[in-house]
Order: C-alpha cells, then sequence, then structure tokens
C-alpha cells in the first residue's frame, strides 16, 4: 500500500509540473497576443512569432491530454466520463488553435500579397475578433482544467476489480 501511495505521489509531482508548463505556455500565448501588434510591421517577424505562438498552442494541446489520460479514471476506463467532464476545454482549445492558424494564415497571405495595403478589411477584423474572444474563453476553460486536474483525488487507487 505504502507502495502504490509512492506511485500515487510520484503522479501527482509529475502533473504539477505539466501543470506548470501548461501555465507557463498560456502566460507566453497571453502576452504574444497582447503583444503582437508591436511586431505586425516585419513581416518575418510576425512570422516567426505565429509559428512559435501556434507550436506553444499544439504543446499546450498535448499537455492537457496527457493530464487527462494520467488520471486514474483513464486506468479505470472511464474515458467517455474523463472527456465529458473536460469537454469545454478541449473543444475551446481546438477551436482557439483552429482559428489562430486560420488567422495567422490570412493576415500573413495579405502582407505578402500587399505589403503597402492596409490589411484590416471587414473580415480580417471579424476574424481577429472571433480569434480572441475565442482565445479568453480558452483561458479560462483550460485553467479551470489545469487546476481542477492537479487536485490529488484524480490519482487514488483505484479498487482491482476496476481496472
Amino acid at each position: 500500500n505504502s507502495r502504490y501511495g509512492s506511485m500515487v505521489w510520484a503522479s501527482v509531482q509529475r502533473y504539477r509540473w505539466l501543470s506548470g508548463a501548461a501555465i507557463f505556455l498560456l502566460s507566453i500565448d497571453l502576452a504574444v497576443n497582447a503583444t503582437f501588434l508591436l511586431f505586425s510591421h516585419n513581416t518575418l517577424l510576425t512570422l516567426l512569432i505565429y509559428i512559435v505562438q501556434d507550436v506553444f498552442l499544439v504543446f499546450s494541446l498535448i499537455i492537457l491530454f496527457l493530464a487527462l489520460f494520467s488520471t486514474s479514471l483513464t486506468q479505470a476506463g472511464l474515458i467517455k466520463e474523463l472527456l465529458n467532464k473536460f469537454k469545454w476545454s478541449i473543444i475551446f482549445a481546438t477551436a482557439y488553435l483552429g482559428l489562430s492558424l486560420g488567422f495567422h494564415s490570412l493576415s500573413l497571405k495579405q502582407q505578402w500579397l500587399k505589403p503597402d495595403y492596409y490589411i484590416w478589411n471587414h473580415e480580417m477584423v471579424a476574424l481577429f475578433t472571433i480569434q480572441r474572444v475565442v482565445a479568453a474563453i480558452h483561458y479560462y476553460f483550460y485553467k479551470n482544467a489545469i487546476l481542477q486536474l492537479s487536485d490529488s483525488s484524480f490519482y487514488m487507487e483505484i479498487p482491482r476489480g476496476y481496472r
């Protein structure tokens, strides 16, 4: 029993590292979203920032799934219940990634095709606004999911008959 208790504690400690990494990635994404206009005059720099932001978004989604699938609920085969509990976090993380990729692609395409042209037409403003609103919702649900998954009750011992 003490051996399993130490395994549970190691799992919680590992998850604390994952939750710290997730909050770090979320903070970087928030900082990029808050300051992206400062770098929009240079297309190459904008491209690099967008690539880093999108890679961090993919990593944050991977961290969320790693955290979800390392719980005792997953080991007990209760994946449907786990996914149902965190479905909004998954939906908004995926939607935000898709909207970010779409906005980044469209804005860079317009900057490259017409470098001296004002790119903020109605479609760009609408996509930008939707992407930012979904970003705020994503931050809320993602942070809540990370904090909920850092609870040690997700790593409790499962009786042998339920595995």
